[in-house]
């Protein structure tokens, strides 16, 4: 994948996994989760399962839609102690992509929207 984070939210470190991750400043990170994906439609718990994550809260909304990386599901968390969590589902044809933002609830909307915006730059190489 190729990717440019938000300004900001600078590279800090990677795992080799499995599954791999990249982590960023801000509470960003990027995990690739190899083998087949859930379908896009199976629902945030399945995607997190597959992903070896649990929820991250209440699930508060999820949709589908399309970036350049291709088709997506976008689901939001929230958890009783002020936190919120954005998880965007990129599938492929043999792994998929987690990109999993979370902060507290009063920097969330303004940091969450250059995240979201960041993701045109996500691409399959």
């Amino acid at each position: 994948m190729q990717y440019a984070p938000p300004p900001g939210m600078g590279f800090r470190s990677e795992e080799a996994g499995p599954p791999a991750r990249a982590l960023f400043e801000g509470g960003l990170e990027l995990r690739s989760v190899r083998g087949v994906p859930p379908a896009l439609d199976a629902g945030a718990e399945v995607v997190l399962a597959a992903a070896g994550l649990q929820p991250p809260g209440s699930l508060l909304q999820g949709s589908e839609g399309t970036l350049p990386a291709g088709p997506v599901a976008r689901y939001e968390f929230s958890r009783a102690d002020g936190v919120r969590t954005l998880v965007y589902f990129v599938p492929g044809k043999d792994d998929f992509v987690l990109v999993v933002f979370a902060a507290p609830e009063r920097d969330y909307g303004a940091l969450s929207s250059r995240v979201e915006l960041s993701l045109s730059s996500l691409r399959r190489l």
